[in-house]
Order: structure tokens, then sequence, then C-alpha cells
């Protein structure tokens, strides 16, 4: 890598050599598990200018086009996605007639729920598999590839945008460039581009390392979004934290107007950044060492139980799980299986580890010793819809920010965070 992705800076700083590692969500059939996977190098850096967190080795564009992630499997998601519709309802969208378009619209939570306000909707996303889910909540979604030329033909067909949304997919952007040229040109003059990215503060100061993979080849700051876009004439007006996804952030975004300085929120996000010192190499330098001490605490943790017989699982088979695991080197002699609400991964096996995926009601019939939550993230969700699991004295294993263990969980402060240690 030769510049950074959002600034253009050569001010790179390679600080995590995670090896290299299957695509991790290419779960894999068991007729597969004898070929062999694909591997990719998994080094991530630093641009010290901007903070973007990024990646070089991208994942093959056709990826994309069969998927297995849905957020329609998750009760916090569904909660998340209807709060964002009520609020660009009410705040952006003066007329039925103002559309709305969402680039990475999955299986169409989000739009769905906006089209419920009598809103007009358009999706776009390049997963084959997961648009008919899309479909079958009466929307319409062009199932293609974000790109410029996209832009102009929906553009020509169904007018301007006042709003786009882009969730959880932002980071997914190899060509930032590319992908932002498309905005503006279906963007409504007053129009609102609004994201949802992870926020690499929070990625380093929780020791998130697990959100690193080769689809999300960026994690960032406010500053490296505001100088990317700041390269296009738009400016960031607006910046909400988010409690989703381990702690994310919603920015605002539209064409910046002639004269207008940075707004107090922004100079409020961009001054903690620098406070927290996201632009210095010794900040990542002790990071790769908080994650170093973190596999050293898990794999102890998981060999003492092993060697008293008690037996552990894994709960969500999710990307960031298997970054974890392939990393860590966790398999089938520590993690029997794991087990995920969504069917598109019940009866495949993680990739890299090889672990079988299983429906959840396997833990009650089951009942294994321990369960190591992978989909950390929901830890709360999780535990609650596992309430009987841990009533007939299961226990719960969370990785991130620290190895911990819980036996009773709708007791446990889950909003508490560990420090760095």
């Amino acid at each position: 890598m030769n510049a950074c992705r959002a600034c253009k800076s050569n001010r790179l700083y390679m600080f995590l050599p995670l090896g290299s590692h299957p695509l991790a969500n290419g779960f894999v059939k068991e007729d597969q598990l004898t070929k062999g996977e694909a591997l990719f190098p998994l080094d991530v850096y630093v641009c010290l200018d901007c903070g973007l967190i990024q990646i070089c080795d991208n994942v093959p564009p056709d990826f994309f086009r069969n998927y297995v992630y849905v957020p329609s499997a998750s009760d916090a998601l569904r909660n998340h996605f209807a709060n964002l519709a009520d609020m660009v309802a009410e705040k952006f969208l003066p007329s039925s007639e103002a559309l709305t378009i969402d680039i990475g619209c999955n299986d169409g939570l989000f739009l769905k729920c906006l089209k419920d306000h009598g809103k007009r909707v358009l999706g776009v996303d390049p997963a084959t598999n997961i648009i008919q889910m899309a479909r079958q909540k009466g929307l319409e979604i062009l199932n293609e590839y974000f790109t410029p030329s996209i832009a102009r033909g929906i553009r020509e067909k169904y007018g301007p945008a006042t709003v786009v949304v882009t969730t959880n997919t932002f980071h997914h952007i190899d060509d930032l460039d590319f992908f932002t040229e498309g905005i503006i040109f279906l963007l409504a003059d007053k129009g609102v581009f609004i994201i949802e990215v992870p926020h690499a503060l929070e990625l380093i100061e929780q020791n998130e390392f697990d959100g690193v993979y080769h689809e999300h080849v960026s994690q960032f700051t406010v500053k490296s979004l505001v100088d990317l876009f700041g390269r296009f004439g738009l400016e960031v007006f607006h910046i909400e934290r988010l409690d989703i996804h381990g702690g994310s952030m919603r920015i605002f975004v539209r064409k910046r107007k002639e004269g207008s300085d940075e707004l107090p929120v922004v100079s409020e996000w961009l001054s903690r950044e620098i406070e927290r010192k996201l632009f210095s190499t010794s900040t990542y330098d002790a990071f790769r060492w908080r994650v170093e001490r973190i596999k050293e605490t898990l794999l102890k943790l998981l060999q003492k139980l092993k060697g008293e017989d008690k037996r552990v699982v894994g709960y969500g088979s999710s990307a960031r799980g298997n970054t974890l695991l392939n990393y860590y080197k966790i398999g089938t002699d520590l993690l029997e299986y794991i087990v995920d609400r969504n069917s598109l991964k019940q009866g495949l096996y993680s990739p890299g580890m090889h672990i079988p995926v299983l429906p959840v009601e396997k833990l009650l019939e089951d009942r294994p010793d321990y369960v190591l939550i992978l989909a950390w993230n929901f830890a709360e969700e999780i535990m609650r819809q596992q309430e009987e699991y841990g009533r007939h004295g299961g226990k719960f294993i969370i990785p991130i920010p620290e190895p911990r263990v819980i036996d009773q969980p709708l007791r446990f402060p889950l909003q508490a965070r560990g420090g760095h240690g």
C-alpha cells in the first residue's frame, strides 16, 4: 500500500500483522473441507496523518454476490434500523416523493421501516441471494455494485436522492474516491448522505482487533472522513455516537456551502482523536501488545477448562469471530461447535478453523458448560435470549475487551468496559 485511501498521505505504519486468513464470511460446506481455502494476508496499517486504519489486500469482487450476513437475525439491529428510519423520515423527508437510497441495503430491514412511513425508497446491493429477502418485503432493489455509472442511471430514472444512506458498508469500500464521486452525482443539491461505521478510536481503546478482516478494508476516524469528503467539496455537519457494533458513529454529510466553517460538534470529535493520540505510533504499538496479551489469557482459560473436562462452544459465527478464531488458532480442540440464529450459516463450517455451525436450540439440548460469545458486540442480547441456558448453570465467556467469565448475565453491568491494562 503506497497511500492512504482517505487522505492520500504516504505516512502509513503497519502495526498489526495478523497473518494469512480465509475470507471471514467464507463459510465452508462439508464436502469442501478437504479442498483447501484461499488465504489472504491481513496486515493492518494506520495513516499517521488522518488516522484511517486500513488493509491493502482486497476481497475478490464476486465475493459479495453470495453473502451470509443479515441484520434481521439481530433484535438489536431491528430496533436500531427502526429508530434510524424514524429519524430520517422526521428530519430529512418533507414529502412522500422525496427519495431515499440505501447502498448496501442487505435484506432491506431499514428500507422496509422507512417505506412503512410512506416514504419513497430504493435499495442497491450486489448480493444476489440476500436481495431476494428484500424484494419479498415489497422493496425495489438494484442488484449491482454502486459506481458512478450506476449512480448516473439511478438519477436518470428516479431523479436525485434527498437522502443516501449506507450502514455498515462504507468501510467495505476499497476505492473511496470512486464511491464518493457516485454519491455526489446522486445527491440532490440540499441532500444528505448518512454513513454508519465503527469508530477507529473505539476499536483501539476497546481492543477490538477482531473488527478487522478482508471485508472491512477501513476503520474510520472522523479526521479521515473530513479529509476524504473535503477533497470532493463535501462537509461533515453532524456526528452521533452509536453503541451498535461495539461502538460506531453516524456521520451526516452534505455539499459544502460557500464560506462555511467547521461546526463545533465536528471540532469536538477531531479534538478527542488528537487527545487520545490516534496519530502516534506508540498508541498502535501498545494496542498490538494488548492483542497478544488477550490471546494468551483466552487460550489459557480455554485450555484450563478443557483440562477440567468442561465443554465449551461458541455463539455467533460472526466475521469478527472468525478473525479471532483464525488469529488465535482456536479450533474444534477447544470449541466443539458454534451456534447461530442465522439459518444461512447453519450446517456450514467456519472458515479456516472448520468449526461446525449449528442452530441455537442446540444449547439447551446439549447444555455445554461454557459459551464463548464470539459476537461479543451483541453479548447482552445473546445472554438475554439464552437466559434459560444460564438458569441451568451455563456460563458465558466474553473475549473483548478483556476475557472474562459471566455466570449471572442479567445482573452483570454489561456496559462496563475493560481498560487497556
